[in-house]
């Protein structure tokens, strides 16, 4: 699943559409409402594919403050310390042979396919990787789109 972001009003063809699949999508939105104080009902809503408009001057507002941040460093240093959180945190028990590496069950016989044996997998919030290139194609897109729509 990924989240299709549209282009209400393109200036460009830069500013019509970005996507980003659901893992990449949901860490660049968060930083986004973060740095740009986005509202709660936005915040949430943006997660989804739901259809929330952002108007241009949101839009605009979001891509010159994310470039701003970019300049300075700052989004580099937040995906540096957001990956070395990520990569801190330990490991959990695999739900899928309750840690004991082996399954014996209707879908697997033998090894688990979970975590091949090991019992613990990467919890699942590991899964969500942020990325400071995305952070600059959203920033371009953003400016350019003349407000644009989540689906």
């Amino acid at each position: 699943m990924g989240m299709d972001v549209y282009g209400i009003e393109p200036r460009e063809e830069k500013g019509e559409y970005f996507r980003a699949n659901v893992w990449c999508w949901r860490p660049l939105w968060e930083y986004v409402c973060e740095v740009c104080d986005i509202e709660e009902e936005t915040r949430h809503s943006g997660q989804f594919n739901d259809g929330k408009e952002i108007d241009n001057e949101q839009a605009v507002y979001i891509g010159t403050t994310l470039h701003s941040l970019i300049k300075m460093g700052a989004v580099k240093e937040y995906a540096e310390t957001y990956k070395n959180e990520s990569d801190a945190l330990p490991d959990v028990e695999c739900t899928h042979c309750s840690g004991t590496g082996q399954r014996d069950d209707e879908h697997v016989q033998g090894e688990c396919n979970g975590c091949h044996g090991k019992g613990t997998v990467r919890p699942f919030e590991t899964h969500y990787p942020f990325v400071e290139e995305y952070v600059e194609e959203f920033a371009q897109f953003a400016k350019l789109s003349g407000g644009f729509e989540i689906c």
